[in-house]
């Protein structure tokens, strides 16, 4: 008769759940580094029917000069106006000027006059059709804005967006006019001027005084906040369901996030499309965000444009324009507004495809999470598995005690966020780092990263001497189902961060219950794989959106993930745990110095 393994024996030989767990998150960054790309620009050679940032950006050059701000108001910016003009009425469109006056608040309220008045005018660009457009399908609006500010010219913010609204404008010319009219409002004023207190007057002006602000459905605006990047999806308007619907329909690279948004509206932003969203108008707004350092300075030229960017700008605008043409539900949108919201959770798979559910469910998937989750614990204590090593260790006062099972979890989390803040004001003290968007953050961040994981092996050492690897994991899930259900009351744009994860991990422990060791090692490898699939990939968006200005975030993050790995450790031995640790040490010591070194 064989004689069953001992828990230190078995500790000994199962280390695979932890290095399986190594490879997918490191394969996940790998995939996520090649996917977090624009795609690649198309020259001019390429169909008529397609877009061409080639094809775009030599009409960039031919309006705007990367030397010279062209802020209203001055010399350079009417020279860009009758430049883009020019070129809408060459395609075949009826340009309207609108013109106003705007009253703002000064900057400095102490300053007499009160108010500063903003000379606008709105680029409107409409094709001259032989047929009337249906009169029951409302025209959509792409829009941009051909101002820039004062410190820099405008190339990417937002020059390139104007670019591609004339690139698609000549793509829509060569084709038979659609039942429904596609309009192209180039903005005014959308910078703030250095002495007004608000932004966003030509959209205003439109919204305001222009009789076909009350016509509109549909909405696409484009932006830029740096030089380079993807273009994601970041904001919606109501009815976000439908609208990613027909968003996960277009070809290509697809960058979008439901919490995209929940960090957007906390920062002190705004674009264009905020103004027609408040007037209840539907729609999508997109931009780029890389290298966000060149943003309104001089830097925002020819030379920091990855034309990359271009070409995917162009492609969601057109790609997004040709959707919504064709597709039924975009009917809705020419009606009076629904009684009932159709809200979304949503995010991308790699950019290749948009997962989503409507808002409403976010709390009852969490409810499924928290039912099979109990239903594992209430059946592995009924009936026991009997290949179960040491089954005395799961006992259900050892199971359900929270305080025992959450302790060590959430003290791990605290600490490990605790000393990666702290560590973060050390390294800052090297000047060169004190940049929210340092030259070259690769270094850095991986210095945070595995300073977390160092902790997570050391937290682990002192865990598997206190506690069982399965009652580790018990806490975790916890943490994550609780989580789940906070964030789909207060902040469901990313409550999928903790419901994917919650749900794949209780999912499967429910099936592996009565598994005994190798149950609960594949529970681990699904809960780190799930983790790893849907937090690593939105690293670098953060790092772009944010950069290191918000250490809160970063370190949470950190301790959160790193968090993952202390089940996968306990059930290894002391030398594996031991190792791990030191080698996640060393890594961060030399990252931080190749950091430094290197700026």
């Amino acid at each position: 008769m064989p004689i069953a393994p001992t828990p230190s024996e078995i500790r000994q030989t199962a280390s695979w759940p932890l290095i399986t767990s190594i490879i997918i998150w490191s394969a996940v960054a790998l995939a996520s580094v090649a996917a977090y790309r624009p795609p690649a620009p198309l020259p001019n050679s390429i169909s008529e029917d397609s877009f061409s940032a080639e094809r775009a950006n030599r009409i960039l050059k031919n309006i705007i000069d990367d030397t010279i701000p062209h802020p209203p108001g001055s010399r350079a910016h009417q020279q860009v106006r009758e430049k883009i003009t020019s070129q809408f009425e060459a395609l075949g469109y009826a340009v309207e000027l609108q013109h106003g006056v705007v009253s703002v608040p000064r900057l400095n309220p102490l300053v007499v006059p009160a108010q500063i008045e903003i000379e606008l005018t709105n680029i409107i660009a409409r094709r001259i059709r032989t047929v009337p457009a249906a009169e029951n399908k409302k025209p959509m609006l792409l829009v941009a804005h051909y101002d820039s500010v004062t410190s820099g010219p405008g190339v990417s913010d937002d020059g390139v967006a104007v670019a591609s609204l004339l690139e698609i404008a000549r793509i829509l010319a060569s084709k038979a006019p659609a039942d429904r009219e596609v309009i192209f409002l180039i903005t005014d004023g959308e910078e703030r001027n250095p002495n007004a207190q608000f932004g966003l007057l030509g959209a205003r002006m439109f919204v305001d005084e222009h009789p076909l602000a009350q016509q509109i459905g549909i909405v696409i605006n484009l932006e830029a906040r740096g030089t380079t990047g993807p273009s994601c999806m970041f904001e919606t308007s109501l009815q976000s369901y439908d609208l990613m619907t027909v968003f996960n329909r277009i070809n290509g690279p697809k960058f979008a996030s439901s919490l995209f948004y929940e960090i957007y509206k906390r920062l002190p932003r705004d674009t264009d499309f905020s103004i027609f969203k408040r007037a209840g108008m539907h729609g999508y707004n997109f931009a780029y965000i890389g290298n966000v350092k060149f943003y309104h300075t001089a830097e925002d030229n020819f030379e920091n444009l990855d034309l990359g960017s271009m070409q995917h700008h162009g492609n969601n605008a057109l790609g997004l324009t040709r959707a919504l043409l064709n597709s039924s539900q975009i009917e809705q949108f020419d009606s009076p507004p629904p009684t009932i919201t159709n809200e979304a959770v949503y995010f991308d798979l790699f950019g290749k495809l948009i997962i989503r559910w409507p808002a409403t469910w976010s709390i009852y998937i969490a409810g499924l999470a928290l039912f099979l989750f109990a239903f594992s614990i209430v059946m592995r204590i009924k009936n026991p598995p009997q290949a179960q090593i040491d089954a005395s260790s799961f006992t259900p006062r050892a199971v359900l005690i929270p305080a025992a099972n959450l302790m060590i979890p959430a003290a791990a989390i605290a600490l490990t966020y605790v000393v990666t803040f702290e560590l973060q004001k050390l390294v800052r003290l090297e000047d060169h780092l004190q940049l929210d968007w340092p030259s070259n953050p690769t270094a850095v961040l991986i210095g945070y990263w595995t300073a977390g994981f160092a902790l997570a092996g050391a937290i682990a050492t002192m865990a598997a001497r206190l506690m069982k690897p399965e009652l580790l994991l018990i806490g975790i899930l916890s943490i994550w189902i609780s989580l789940s259900f906070l964030t789909s009351i207060y902040v469901n744009g990313a409550s999928y961060l903790f419901i994917i994860p919650a749900v794949l991990t209780a999912s499967t422990y429910s099936k592996t219950r009565m598994g005994g060791e190798t149950g609960l090692m594949i529970t681990l490898v699904v809960a780190a794989a799930a983790i790893g699939l849907i937090w690593l990939p939105l690293e670098r968006l953060f790092y772009d959106a944010v950069g290191f200005r918000m250490p809160m975030i970063m370190m949470g993050r950190i301790a959160f993930v790193s968090t993952t790995l202390l089940p996968l450790l306990a059930l290894t031995s002391s030398w594996m745990r031991f190792s791990f640790a030191m080698i996640s040490a060393c890594i961060s010591a030399i990252s931080f110095s190749v950091a430094i070194l290197l700026f």
